[in-house]
Protein backbone atom coordinates (compact mmCIF):
# COMPACT_ATOMS: atom_id res chain seq x y z
CA UNK A 1 0.00 0.00 0.00
CA UNK A 2 1.62 3.24 -1.20
CA UNK A 3 2.22 6.06 1.52
CA UNK A 4 1.67 8.35 -0.99
CA UNK A 5 -1.74 10.75 -1.41
CA UNK A 6 -1.66 11.22 -4.88
CA UNK A 7 -1.61 7.83 -5.69
CA UNK A 8 -4.86 6.94 -3.97
CA UNK A 9 -7.02 9.54 -5.82
CA UNK A 10 -9.03 8.10 -8.20
CA UNK A 11 -11.97 10.42 -8.40
CA UNK A 12 -11.95 14.06 -9.73
CA UNK A 13 -15.33 16.14 -10.10
CA UNK A 14 -16.05 19.59 -10.70
CA UNK A 15 -18.75 21.77 -10.40
CA UNK A 16 -20.48 19.30 -8.16
CA UNK A 17 -24.11 20.36 -7.82
CA UNK A 18 -25.49 19.85 -4.26
CA UNK A 19 -27.36 21.68 -1.56
CA UNK A 20 -26.87 19.89 1.79
CA UNK A 21 -24.01 17.83 3.51
CA UNK A 22 -26.35 14.26 2.88
CA UNK A 23 -26.28 15.63 -0.89
CA UNK A 24 -22.72 15.78 -1.37
CA UNK A 25 -22.06 12.87 0.95
CA UNK A 26 -24.01 10.92 -1.95
CA UNK A 27 -22.45 12.15 -4.99
CA UNK A 28 -19.40 11.53 -3.16
CA UNK A 29 -20.09 8.07 -2.07
CA UNK A 30 -21.31 7.53 -5.89
CA UNK A 31 -18.03 8.52 -7.72
CA UNK A 32 -15.94 6.54 -5.07
CA UNK A 33 -17.89 3.18 -5.64
CA UNK A 34 -17.41 3.75 -9.32
CA UNK A 35 -13.28 3.75 -8.53
CA UNK A 36 -13.60 1.19 -5.59
CA UNK A 37 -16.01 -1.36 -6.40
CA UNK A 38 -17.70 -0.73 -3.01
CA UNK A 39 -20.77 -0.81 -2.85
CA UNK A 40 -22.28 2.95 -3.23
CA UNK A 41 -24.33 2.61 0.01
CA UNK A 42 -21.89 1.47 1.95
CA UNK A 43 -19.86 4.21 1.08
CA UNK A 44 -22.70 6.46 1.71
CA UNK A 45 -23.26 5.13 4.98
CA UNK A 46 -19.98 5.27 5.98
CA UNK A 47 -19.64 8.88 5.09
CA UNK A 48 -22.54 9.70 6.79
CA UNK A 49 -22.36 8.14 9.63
CA UNK A 50 -18.51 9.40 10.63
CA UNK A 51 -20.38 12.89 9.46
CA UNK A 52 -22.64 12.93 12.40
CA UNK A 53 -19.77 11.97 14.89
CA UNK A 54 -18.94 15.32 14.31
CA UNK A 55 -18.22 17.65 11.07
CA UNK A 56 -15.28 17.02 9.27
CA UNK A 57 -14.99 20.50 7.54
CA UNK A 58 -11.26 21.81 8.69
CA UNK A 59 -12.13 25.45 7.54
CA UNK A 60 -10.32 27.32 5.23
CA UNK A 61 -13.70 26.28 2.95
CA UNK A 62 -12.14 22.43 2.72
CA UNK A 63 -13.71 19.75 4.20
CA UNK A 64 -11.63 16.17 4.71
CA UNK A 65 -14.49 13.62 4.90
CA UNK A 66 -13.18 9.68 5.35
CA UNK A 67 -14.28 6.35 6.83
CA UNK A 68 -12.70 3.01 7.11
CA UNK A 69 -14.10 -0.67 5.86
CA UNK A 70 -12.90 -4.06 5.62
CA UNK A 71 -14.48 -3.68 2.49
CA UNK A 72 -11.64 -1.04 1.20
CA UNK A 73 -7.98 -2.76 -0.20
CA UNK A 74 -5.81 0.24 -0.41
CA UNK A 75 -7.08 4.10 0.37
CA UNK A 76 -9.58 5.52 -1.98
CA UNK A 77 -9.38 9.23 -2.34
CA UNK A 78 -11.57 11.15 -4.57
CA UNK A 79 -11.41 15.52 -4.72
CA UNK A 80 -14.59 16.93 -5.39
CA UNK A 81 -15.46 20.78 -5.75
CA UNK A 82 -19.23 22.55 -5.22
CA UNK A 83 -20.23 24.71 -7.64
CA UNK A 84 -21.27 26.89 -5.16
CA UNK A 85 -20.23 26.72 -1.12
CA UNK A 86 -22.18 24.22 1.22
CA UNK A 87 -22.90 24.28 4.44
CA UNK A 88 -20.93 21.58 5.93
CA UNK A 89 -20.83 22.61 9.48
CA UNK A 90 -17.21 23.90 9.62
CA UNK A 91 -15.21 25.29 12.35
CA UNK A 92 -14.74 28.28 10.97
CA UNK A 93 -18.38 28.67 10.44
CA UNK A 94 -17.70 29.20 6.42
CA UNK A 95 -19.11 27.22 3.64
CA UNK A 96 -17.25 24.42 1.90
CA UNK A 97 -16.10 24.03 -1.75
CA UNK A 98 -13.27 21.77 -1.98
CA UNK A 99 -13.71 18.06 -0.47
CA UNK A 100 -11.23 15.34 -0.15
CA UNK A 101 -12.76 12.62 0.38
CA UNK A 102 -11.07 8.85 1.73
CA UNK A 103 -12.16 5.45 1.94
CA UNK A 104 -9.53 3.26 3.87
CA UNK A 105 -8.99 -0.19 4.74
CA UNK A 106 -10.07 -0.84 8.42
CA UNK A 107 -7.85 -3.72 8.91
CA UNK A 108 -4.98 -0.92 9.38
CA UNK A 109 -6.07 2.24 11.05
CA UNK A 110 -2.58 4.00 11.23
CA UNK A 111 -2.97 3.90 7.39
CA UNK A 112 -5.96 6.48 7.37
CA UNK A 113 -4.37 8.38 10.58
CA UNK A 114 -1.53 9.40 8.57
CA UNK A 115 -3.44 10.37 5.57
CA UNK A 116 -5.60 12.36 6.88
CA UNK A 117 -2.39 14.36 8.72
CA UNK A 118 -0.86 14.36 5.89
CA UNK A 119 -3.84 15.74 3.85
CA UNK A 120 -5.10 18.34 6.45
CA UNK A 121 -1.53 19.88 6.48
CA UNK A 122 -1.08 19.77 2.07
CA UNK A 123 -4.40 21.36 2.51
CA UNK A 124 -3.67 24.24 4.70
CA UNK A 125 -2.20 25.93 2.33
CA UNK A 126 -4.26 28.64 -0.16
CA UNK A 127 -2.31 29.08 -2.63
CA UNK A 128 -2.17 25.11 -3.75
CA UNK A 129 -6.16 25.09 -2.51
CA UNK A 130 -6.71 27.11 -5.21
CA UNK A 131 -4.72 25.39 -7.79
CA UNK A 132 -6.32 22.05 -6.96
CA UNK A 133 -9.55 23.97 -8.10
CA UNK A 134 -8.72 25.28 -10.86
CA UNK A 135 -7.72 21.50 -12.51
CA UNK A 136 -9.58 20.21 -15.53
CA UNK A 137 -9.47 16.40 -14.54
CA UNK A 138 -8.34 14.05 -12.95
CA UNK A 139 -4.78 13.49 -14.21
CA UNK A 140 -4.38 17.27 -13.25
CA UNK A 141 -5.05 17.23 -10.01
CA UNK A 142 -3.28 13.97 -9.15
CA UNK A 143 -0.19 15.90 -10.64
CA UNK A 144 -0.61 19.15 -8.47
CA UNK A 145 -1.32 17.11 -5.54
CA UNK A 146 1.95 14.95 -6.61
CA UNK A 147 4.13 17.99 -6.79
CA UNK A 148 3.34 19.81 -3.63
CA UNK A 149 3.00 16.10 -1.79
CA UNK A 150 6.66 15.10 -2.49
CA UNK A 151 8.32 18.83 -2.23
CA UNK A 152 6.70 19.12 1.20
CA UNK A 153 8.42 16.26 2.64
Amino acid sequence: MSEYIYESIKAFVKDVECKDKDQCLQLMAKELAKASQINEDEIFSLLRARERFGSTALGGYFALPHAKTPLAKELIGGIFITKEPVDFGSIDGMPTQLFFTVIAPSVKPSILLKALAKIAKIFKDNEFKERVMSAENLQEVVEIVKSKELNYE
